[in-house]
């Protein structure tokens, strides 16, 4: 049975952040510097005349070994219940072409991505459902590693691959640490911007950071300082409190704006 109302608690936050990223797209009007080069190849041609989409959403998704299967299922159920919610939908009927396309991949080390979700467009509750059910039926893995500068600069190229063209293109990215592996997060983090790409980010601060290993305090603070970018780029800081079985969010999410 596909999922069918937010979550309640540990996926509110990927939750708040895809529902806002896709209402920030809708209404960030016409702008959509960096998505047409000026010296179009035939491919590019070709995209213009396809189905015009409100954003093209790339989800890109820390499943590293220092991700513990509470902040694996925090990321995964998120998602998936965000995309079928019903705050989604109507944001989705709200824009000017009223539909999305999105693709949905997983990375831990720089070098290893992996796709999840191919490009898909959505325009209403089956086409969401059915993204969503994907997401849910993927076998759980794990890798070594966080590099969150090689998650972007693997995203980056997708949007080239979408068969269509978006008002604005995003990247949504989540994870539990720093950058750790690759080059570093800032300079990679520019050269999306400077394509005219938002990043939103969703640090996921399920536990206390252990100083044996490479955690830092303040993730949030990190994802703001050198991680998201772009007009109405958006960070979710997520704590979670553990009582029997029940979680429940400690803090919400914020919005920066140039």
């Amino acid at each position: 049975m596909p999922p069918s109302k937010p979550p309640e608690g540990s996926g509110m936050r990927s939750y708040v952040s895809i529902v806002a990223v896709l209402g920030l797209g809708l209404f960030a009007g016409s702008d959509v510097r960096g998505i047409a080069a000026p010296a179009q190849k035939p491919q590019e041609v070709e995209k213009q005349t396809a189905p015009s989409v409100d954003v093209e959403l790339v989800i890109a998704v820390d499943v590293s070994y220092s991700m513990d299967p509470d902040e694996l299922a925090v990321q995964r159920e998120g998602y998936a219940q965000a995309i079928v919610s019903r705050e989604f939908l109507q944001a989705l009927r709200g824009g000017p072409n009223a539909k999305i396309s999105l693709t949905y991949f997983e990375w831990s080390a720089f070098s290893d991505q992996k796709i999840i979700i191919t490009w898909r467009l959505i325009d209403g509750p089956e086409a969401a459902d059915a993204v969503a059910n994907e997401i849910m039926k993927t076998p759980v893995r794990r890798g070594s590693r966080t590099s969150i500068s090689g998650a972007v600069l693997f995203a980056i190229p997708l949007f080239d691959e979408d068969p269509y063209r978006g008002l604005r293109r995003v990247i949504d990215i989540s994870g539990d640490g720093p950058n750790n592996s690759g080059p570093p997060i800032t300079p990679v983090r520019d050269e999306a911007l400077q394509k005219g790409i938002v990043i939103n980010g969703l640090p996921i601060m399920v536990k206390e950071p252990s100083y044996s290993t490479i955690d830092i305090d303040n993730l949030d603070w990190y994802y703001e300082d050198c991680v998201i970018g772009g007009p109405a780029r958006l960070w979710c800081r997520l704590r979670i409190a553990r009582s029997s079985r029940k979680r429940s969010v400690l803090s919400c999410c914020s919005r920066s704006r140039d």
